[in-house]
């Protein structure tokens, strides 16, 4: 039986392209759902589960992440890396080497999980004779990710590029490793210039176990997941959550399973319904209604709105009549194109949406762009990229 392992590398450094308008100012594991940033997720369920120390890897806007989270766990064990070339999450894990010592914890730091998780992975690794062990999950769309291939629990590879989409298990993006993987991924070769994670299986020097972790683990990867991991969460709550500072107009309804952020204004007859969640200081016109949809902080929402399944970025106006009526669309992110997904419309950071502006579903505003008014939208306009009717 190993010794108990208190020490853990959080891999938070990746852009999130996918994701983009939304990560164009902001790092993906800041990202929020049901109003807190995915990364705090990752760092609870470490300490829940008995880590002491955290090694967090930054990269893209690195300075987000690292103020945010200095503020927010000021007593605890964190220390920061800088990945400041994008090569991959192995590289990442590499860097870390000179500040843990052996078995430790690794997540991605775009996920959610819970301690269940670590603790699950930190008891099949102390009780198996492995050099690892990782989280393996069940998912409806398993050619998303790294494809687990495994022989009564112990993993013969992990697909990166699997095209079948069913019987699989996926990687969870939850291990343990002893000291021996940082020779491994020296051993590594990069692909298309990074060097993977998942990729170092073939060169660890002994058995690599798998745990199943169904439950914990959810992906927002793109941006349907940054809605649909959001409606999951909030569904877990009972009622909704409205801050003390926030001013709800008395004609106003916020529905069941909705959280209000400090200092909000939704003014009257506005309907905020189940799996919404408004940051702080978002203001929301009369009459409007927003349904399965985020609006980030300083957010400006006009009268006789119409949101659904939509994510509006930090900063970003929304003006009087916009509708957006949500549903299901193709959409192509980084040149791969997914099917049927439910998504409305995605505005970026501190873009500008004129009155009467219609938003068909899967369209996307680039931060900073312009939508004048009276515009019916199709497809994507890029950031700081003005549209005319």
């Amino acid at each position: 039986m190993n010794d108990r392992i208190t020490e853990a590398v959080v891999l938070a450094g990746g852009e999130g392209r996918r994701l983009r308008p939304l990560t164009t100012f902001q790092p993906k594991p800041m990202l929020p759902v049901a109003n807190r940033p995915v990364v705090e997720y990752v760092l609870d369920a470490l300490f829940e589960s008995g880590i002491e120390r955290a090694v967090v890897v930054v990269g893209h806007r690195a300075d987000r992440i690292q103020s945010h989270l200095s503020a927010t766990y000021p007593d605890a064990n964190i220390e920061f890396v800088h990945q400041d070339a994008r090569l991959g999450s192995g590289h990442a894990l590499l860097l870390a080497e000179e500040l843990v010592s052996g078995p430790f914890v690794v997540c991605n730091g775009d996920n959610v999980i819970d301690a269940d998780i670590v603790t699950t992975v930190l008891e099949r690794f102390s009780t198996t004779d492995s050099v690892a062990t990782v989280a393996v999950a069940e998912s409806d769309t398993p050619e998303e990710y790294g494809v687990v291939v495994e022989d009564n629990g112990r993993i013969a590879d992990i697909d990166e590029h699997a095209v079948d989409s069913e019987g699989y298990l996926v990687n969870a993006g939850v291990y343990v490793f002893d000291d021996a993987v940082f020779e491994a991924l020296r051993l590594t070769p990069p692909h298309d210039g990074e060097t993977r994670l998942p990729d170092v299986i073939h060169y660890l020097d002994g058995n690599v176990t798998s745990v199943l972790v169904n439950g914990g683990w959810l992906d927002p990867s793109h941006p349907w997941g940054l809605l649909s991991v959001t409606e999951t969460l909030l569904a877990r709550r009972h009622g909704s959550a409205v801050a003390g500072s926030a001013r709800i107009h008395e004609r106003a309804v916020v529905g069941d399973h909705v959280v209000v952020g400090d200092d909000c204004d939704v003014g009257p007859g506005a309907v905020i319904s189940a799996g919404s969640c408004l940051q702080n200081n978002v203001s929301v016109g009369a009459n409007s209604v927003i349904e399965r949809s985020i609006l980030s902080t300083d957010a400006r929402v006009g009268a006789g709105v119409v949101l659904r399944d939509s994510v509006v970025g930090p900063g970003a106006t929304v003006g009087d009549g916009v509708v957006s009526p949500g549903g299901r669309a193709d959409v192509i992110l980084e040149g791969r194109l997914y099917t049927d997904r439910r998504l409305g419309s995605i505005i970026g950071d501190r873009a500008e949406v004129g009155a009467n502006v219609t938003l068909t579903a899967g369209s996307r505003v680039g931060a900073e762009a312009v939508v004048g008014a009276g515009t019916v939208l199709h497809g994507d306009v890029r950031e700081r990229v003005e549209v005319t009717h």
